[in-house]
Formats: structure tokens, C-alpha cells, sequence
């Protein structure tokens, strides 16, 4: 009997490479993983998902990393200065800050705990399949709530931000949960049925360009790549009104109407705001009587921090998306859903207010980094050349 194969001779998680990493489950990364998709429940007026994640920032605390990974200083710094920012933001505008900047204090504990090999990767995609899945089927079965007639909500609560959920935190599933095309199909058959039964056109449209990515675009290099990425953005945010609202969505010109006049507002609330933003927490705008969450998440990173808390955000997960490019052309498939899944956040973002400082990123972020960082096989290459166009 070989080493490996005896019950006693358990791996090293110190040395462990690339090769043979993440293959177990670890029940705890599972578990908690598993929750992250129930966006209604609450516990004391605090969302249960907020809990689990801090829960396993908090686990990863006492984990050490594997084979010595470090966060690399350029993510340490984008950090560090988007959490010293929000504070200042908040402290400057006397508005009430901590709640909002501790969430994403969360969202950075996930960031470092991914990069360093202290989340079990194959057990944060199994997670969040079994989590994707059993909301999905919650909701066609009716339970969790159905706020939005004809639309799948149930415990996501939101059409859209389940929308958000299911195209980026699907991905994730479907390509780290298991290296098996045949379940891989599983995962994948009851999270695309949520997803279309959302009828979120950017979040259909976020899928397509996944797929389209992880077929075709993953293969060109690092130029092509992030030139590719930007154009699915834009092409997002200049959809044709005619086309926006064809055939299933023709029903949507009242709530288009609405989101027009919103973003308007955000528009006209940034036009004033000073360079560090309004402050963390206050991306709303109020029509009528009505106080609404920004609609447009680029807007609102700039309403809670100003251009630079953007600008950081957005140099994140271009810095994780182009440290997977090499990986990604030589078929890492891992690599390319991970890509896949910045993708989705950042096409998320052009109509939905609360991505770029929501956990799905922080988790895409993690996982791409968590590849990325990880020590790779003697034949193969150095994550260092990864950044190489």
C-alpha cells in the first residue's frame, strides 16, 4: 500500500502543490459555504449569511497557509487603502459607518483567507452548489417567499441580486465542486433553470459571456483577454432599448422607466459629492416617497468612497483576473471559470447597486487568487509570469 493510500498517512498541508490540493472536503468550508446563498434569513436583524462568512474568516484565522502563500503586497495594499478610505468617508461625512464598513472587512477576510490557501477550494465550489441548488429548489417549491410574481425569488429575495448569486457564484460551483464533466452538468442544469427563472437579463446576458469566455476567450492572452472584458461591460450598458426590451421582456418598460430615473438621481447625488464619496452606506436615492438602493454598482462604490474606493475595487479584480491568464489559456479550467466569475461580477454591476462591495466578488476574487497563488507542479510555470502579456 502506498503512502497516500493508507487511512494514517494523512497529506501535508504545509507542502501540499497543486497537484493534489483541495481533493477532500472540509465540512466546515462546505457547511458554511452552503449558506452564503440564503439572502432573506436573518438573525437579529443581521443577515445569516454575514454570520457564516465571519465565521469562517474567523476558522481560517486558525488555519496556517498553505505552503507559506502570502497575500501578494499589491492586494494587501488595495485593501488596506479601501477599508482606511470608507473609514475616512465615514468619519468625514458623520454618517454611521461600522456596519458597513465591517461587511466588507468580512469581504477582505475571504479575499486573504482564498489567496492563502486557508479555504479549501474544491469545498467553497461544493458549498456553494449544494447552497445554489437547494434555493433554487426551495423556491419552486414555493418556500423562502415569492416577493415578485412570475419570477424565482424564494430565500435569494431579489430577482436580480438572486440573479447576481446564481451567474457569479454558479460559475464558481460548477468548476471547482468537481473536475467531472458529468457533474459538473449536474450542478449546472438546476443553476442555470434559477437563473433563467429569474428572467434578469443581465443576468442571463452575465452566463452567456461566461460561457462565451470559458469556450473562446480564455484562450487569448492578457491584452485580448482584458480588452474582451471591458467590451462585454460596455456592451452590457449600451444595449439597444429595442432589444432590451424584446419578446419575455417586453413588460419591462415601467420598471426601465423607473430604473432611468433613478440612476438620474444617483447621478445628480454624485454631481456634489466630495472626493472621498458620501459615505459608506449611502448609496440610496429617494423618488417621491420612495427610498431606493442605487441601481448601478459603479455609481455606488463612487457614492460610498468617491472615484479612488472605484478605482480600487476595480484594480482588484483586474489584478486577480490577469494573474489567471497563462493558467487559463493552457486549460486550466478552474482558472477560466474563475475568470468567468469576475467577469459576471463586473457585467452585475452595470445594473445592480450592491456587487462590487458584495461577498459574491469578495469569493471570486478569493478563488481566482486562491488558484492563482497556489504552488504550482515542477512543469509548469511560475504565478509570477502570469501578469506577462
Amino acid at each position: 500500500m502506498s503512502r497516500i493510500d493508507s487511512p494514517w498517512n494523512l497529506p501535508d498541508r504545509t507542502v501540499e502543490r497543486a497537484d493534489t490540493a483541495d481533493r477532500e472536503i472540509r465540512i466546515t468550508d462546505f457547511a458554511l459555504m452552503a449558506v452564503l446563498p440564503f439572502r432573506s434569513l436573518e438573525v437579529a436583524g443581521f443577515p445569516l449569511n454575514e454570520f457564516a462568512m465571519a465565521a469562517l474568516v474567523g476558522l481560517c484565522l486558525l488555519r496556517p497557509a498553505r505552503g507559506g502563500a502570502k497575500l501578494p503586497e499589491v492586494v494587501i495594499l488595495l485593501l488596506a487603502a479601501l477599508m482606511a478610505l470608507l473609514v475616512y468617508s465615514g468619519e468625514a461625512n458623520h454618517v454611521e459607518w461600522t456596519r458597513r464598513v465591517g461587511h466588507v472587512a468580512i469581504m477582505c477576510g475571504i479575499v486573504w483567507a482564498g489567496a492563502t490557501g486557508r479555504l479549501s477550494l474544491r469545498s467553497v465550489g461544493a458549498g456553494l452548489a449544494a447552497g445554489l441548488t437547494a434555493v433554487v429548489a426551495l423556491a419552486l417549491a414555493g418556500l423562502g417567499g415569492a416577493g415578485y410574481a412570475g419570477r424565482l425569488t424564494g430565500y435569494l429575495a431579489d430577482p436580480n441580486a438572486g440573479a447576481y448569486f446564481l451567474a457569479v457564484l454558479g460559475v464558481l460551483a460548477i468548476f471547482f465542486a468537481d473536475d467531472r464533466w458529468k457533474v459538473r452538468l449536474a450542478i449546472a442544469v438546476p443553476i442555470l433553470g434559477g437563473l433563467v427563472l429569474t428572467f434578469s437579463r443581465t443576468g442571463l446576458l452575465a452566463a452567456t459571456f461566461a460561457v462565451a469566455w470559458i469556450l473562446l476567450g480564455r484562450r487569448l492572452g492578457a491584452v485580448g483577454g482584458a480588452a474582451l472584458a471591458v467590451a462585454l461591460v460596455w456592451v452590457v450598458d449600451n444595449i439597444p432599448e429595442d432589444l432590451v426590451l424584446y419578446g419575455p421582456f417586453s413588460n419591462r418598460s415601467g420598471s426601465d422607466a423607473l430604473r432611468d430615473r433613478i440612476v438620474a438621481q444617483e447621478r445628480v447625488q454624485l454631481a456634489d459629492a466630495p472626493w472621498f464619496g458620501n459615505g459608506p452606506g449611502t448609496a440610496r436615492v429617494r423618488i417621491g416617497d420612495l427610498e431606493f438602493f442605487f441601481h448601478n454598482s459603479y455609481l455606488a462604490t463612487r457614492q460610498e468612497g468617491g472615484w479612488l474606493a472605484l478605482l480600487l475595487v476595480l484594480a482588484l479584480l483586474v489584478y486577480a483576473f490577469l494573474r489567471l491568464t497563462r493558467r487559463a489559456r493552457r486549460g486550466d479550467l478552474a482558472a477560466a471559470g474563475a475568470q468567468a466569475a469576475l467577469i459576471g461580477t463586473a457585467v452585475m454591476a452595470v445594473t445592480l447597486g450592491e456587487v462590487l462591495l458584495d461577498t459574491p466578488m469578495a469569493v471570486a476574487v478569493a478563488m481566482a487568487l486562491g488558484v492563482a497563488t497556489r504552488q504550482p507542479s515542477p512543469d509548469t510555470y511560475s504565478p509570477d509570469e502570469e501578469l506577462a502579456p
